[in-house]
């Protein structure tokens, strides 16, 4: 989105793209929209296929992986799967995590990976919403 600045130059106004891949309809919508507004774009996928099928498309500033992630049309493409593919293809792209436990054989495999959290369920909102806004890149002072 553009706007015109005092000085009449255009400004361009930055949108963090996030996205969130959680296998269960209403916590994907709940979460996206805890997450939407404040600068941030969020898009949303159901499995790691889908996922993938976004991803190509570039663009992202951060991605959600619920790491329950049912195996999709018989392939082990699982959370873990997901994490391992998104971390080869970009590998600084901040990745926060879900997981039904935090086991420390879980929180292990987190840090392995390069996640930058890994949260337990429930998740609490207003905490993921402060984990995103921390991970924000800081934007140049004019």
């Amino acid at each position: 989105m553009a706007t015109i600045g005092l000085n009449g130059d255009a400004e361009v106004e930055a949108r963090q793209r996030l996205l969130l891949v959680d296998p269960y309809g209403h916590s994907r919508e709940g979460l996206g929209a805890a997450l939407r507004g404040g600068g941030l774009t969020v898009e949303t996928a159901e499995g790691a296929s889908e996922a993938l099928g976004r991803m190509q498309g570039g663009g992202f500033d951060l991605v959600i992986v619920d790491l329950d992630l049912p195996p999709a049309h018989g392939l082990a493409e699982d959370g873990w799967e997901l994490v391992r593919l998104l971390r080869a293809a970009s590998p600084t792209l901040p990745l926060i995590l879900i997981a039904a436990e935090s086991r420390p054989e879980t929180q292990a495999a987190a840090l392995q990976h390069g996640a930058a959290h890994l949260l337990e369920k429930p998740i609490n909102p207003r905490e993921l919403r402060s984990i995103v806004r921390a991970l924000r890149p800081e934007t140049a002072p004019a």
